[in-house]
This record gives C-alpha cells, structure tokens and sequence, in this order.
C-alpha cells in the first residue's frame, strides 16, 4: 500500500495539472468557475500534500484507478492512503487538454508532468503520463473528482 500512496498524489496530480495553465487546454468548451476551483485546489493540495485537503477534493465515493494499483474506493480510503506519506512533491505541473461538461457531471482528460523525492529514492524523479477523470457539481455548487484514472507515458 505504501506505493499506492505515492500514486495517488501523481493520480491527483496527473489529473489537472500546469500550474500557469491552470486547466486550460487546446479543445474545450467552456469551463465552470467550480471547475476551474477544483484544478486550483487540486494542484494546492498535491504540493502540500495534506491528506485532509487531497481527499476533500472527491466525492464521498470516488474512485482512484492507478497504473498497476487495486482500486482506491470512497472519500476515507483515500485519505488513508494519502496519509501514508514517503515522498514529496516538488513539482507538479498539471495540463488539461479538454473538458466536457454535461450539466452536473463533467469529464476531462490531459497530461502530467511530477517531479518528486521518496525515501527509498531521495534524488527527484520525473513522471510524465496523462488521465482522464470525472467531476460531479455537489449540491452546495462545488465540483468534486469523482473518479480518476492514469498511467503514465510508455518508456
């Protein structure tokens, strides 16, 4: 599980990322300021790394699919998994490539750039990759991952 950990910080980071770019992206309708927030916080969290401030960003049952992990299913097993710690993020770079939204829901898809240390690994590594997840508008106007898939680039 502690590789899981450290997937699930690229998996958010790999999900929205450049920074300067925030979320904007080639092909894209128009993105809700909602939205627009949650790549905000998404890169916020990652880089602080706060297990509390990364599992707010999803839905009560989200789901994280990572490359070669077991599924992460529901709000407390990410912010367990979050919580396990080992590495740090030393940059992360987000780029959403396109967005659809479809009243309450929404999809997007883009690419990562990550560069972080472990313990097992203090010299920073980079992971490129790309992701496609899924938001949800809760009811209080907030929109909130719902399901995230990655993988990184091929070697």
């Amino acid at each position: 599980m502690r590789t899981t950990g450290v997937w699930l910080v690229l998996a958010l980071g790999c999900a929205g990322f450049a920074v300067a770019a925030g979320s904007r992206g080639a092909s894209r309708q128009h993105v809700p300021p909602g939205i627009e927030a949650l790549h905000r916080g998404d890169v916020a969290a990652t880089l602080s790394q706060d297990p509390d401030a990364l599992a707010a960003l999803w839905t009560g049952d989200g789901v994280l699919l990572g490359e070669g992990e077991r599924p992460v299913v529901g709000r407390a097993a990410l912010r367990a998994a979050y919580a396990q710690g080992g590495w740090k993020v030393l940059r992360y770079a987000p780029r959403v490539l396109d967005v659809v939204v479809d009243g309450d829901s929404a999809v997007e898809w883009g690419r990562f750039e990550v560069t972080m240390v472990t313990k097992d690994q203090p010299q920073p590594t980079e992971l490129r990759g790309r992701f496609l997840r899924s938001m949800r508008k809760q009811p209080d106007g907030a929109w909130k991952f719902a399901r995230i898939m990655w993988q990184p680039d091929p070697r």
